[in-house]
């Protein structure tokens, strides 16, 4: 219990720090540098684990972090809670522990997002994480009840959930809707796909690039400040989207018999769900839409 403790401690710590450091040191709280971080208190396992969630939750979420219009806000606390509970419950099913973090979150948000501004509120998300955490025996024994298929089939939906944050970045891209500062997005946009690339790939060093791109894109903005390179970075987010998709997206078929084709549904798949974007879905909408459709596909067999 002490360690469950100590583990609701650190993430609300670094949720907490995140709210209170400068906007530019709010690059390095991000669920694709943090995840990793966390995930190594459990070993290289945790460390891996943690490289792929946090670079799969920074697509999802981690724009919401930097420019907040609508859906969930506290990717970081989803892709924390979501590593721990991964190790806690034998890493069994990460799309199931991420599904129900999900939830629990954005149950969490809507029901006390008002009191944010609040001295306490950091003291509740602490016992909200405590509370989590605590209920990882629970979680362990609701796998043991769910029939494997379906475990098998979320494991085929987590194929297609990248797509979704490829997705808000095609249509951001194409066009974007800003609150804040758009050249700092762009160039967080820019530094996530870079750095999405190399995670999902295993290739851990890859992780640097965040800050580094993020900073250096802005650094050269602040030099140049001309729009034509404002226009740049808005279409190199399109673009990169649509280049890394197939290397990012697991899509297990047997109709895709070929390289061509492969790429081809890919990047239809992509324009799809950026479309879905326009209707005003939120990133957890299209999530639950991308699992649904994976747990259709698998069952019918069109996806494994």
């Amino acid at each position: 219990m002490l360690f469950k403790i100590g583990l609701a401690l650190v993430i609300t710590l670094l949720f907490y720090l995140r709210y209170k450091v400068g906007f530019k040191l709010k690059v390095l709280f991000h669920p694709i540098l943090l995840t990793p971080l966390v995930g190594s208190f459990f070993g290289w396992g945790g460390f891996t684990t943690g490289v792929f969630l946090g670079a799969l939750v920074e697509l999802l979420w981690g724009s919401n972090l930097v420019d907040y219009n609508t859906g969930l806000k506290y990717g970081l606390l989803v892709s924390l809670l979501t590593i721990v509970l991964m190790n806690l419950t034998n890493n069994i099913s990460l799309y199931f522990n991420l599904t129900l973090v999900v939830i629990l979150v954005y149950s969490f948000q809507e029901s006390l997002d008002f009191l944010e501004q609040e001295r306490y509120f950091s003291g509740l998300v602490f016992l909200f994480n405590l509370l989590v955490l605590s209920s990882a025996p629970l979680i362990k024994i609701m796998l043991g009840w769910i029939p494997a298929q379906f475990i098998n089939s979320l494991q085929v939906s987590g194929g297609l959930i990248p797509i979704i944050g490829l997705a808000l970045f095609l249509s951001q891209g194409v066009n974007p809707i800003f609150a804040r500062d758009n050249v700092w997005y762009y160039a967080y946009g820019i530094a996530t796909l870079v750095t999405a690339i190399f995670a999902f790939n295993n290739y851990y060093f890859g992780l640097i690039f965040f800050p580094v791109v993020w900073y250096t894109i802005y650094y050269l903005w602040d030099q140049i400040r001309s729009l034509k390179f404002k226009d740049y970075l808005k279409l190199s987010i399109a673009v990169l989207a649509v280049i890394i998709a197939s290397e990012i997206i697991e899509l297990r078929s047997q109709l895709l018999t070929g390289a061509l084709q492969y790429i081809l549904w890919i990047d239809l798949l992509l324009v799809l769900f950026a479309g879905l974007r326009f209707f005003k879905l939120t990133t957890i909408e299209l999530y639950f839409i991308a699992i649904l459709l994976g747990i259709i596909g698998s069952q019918y067999g069109l996806l494994r």
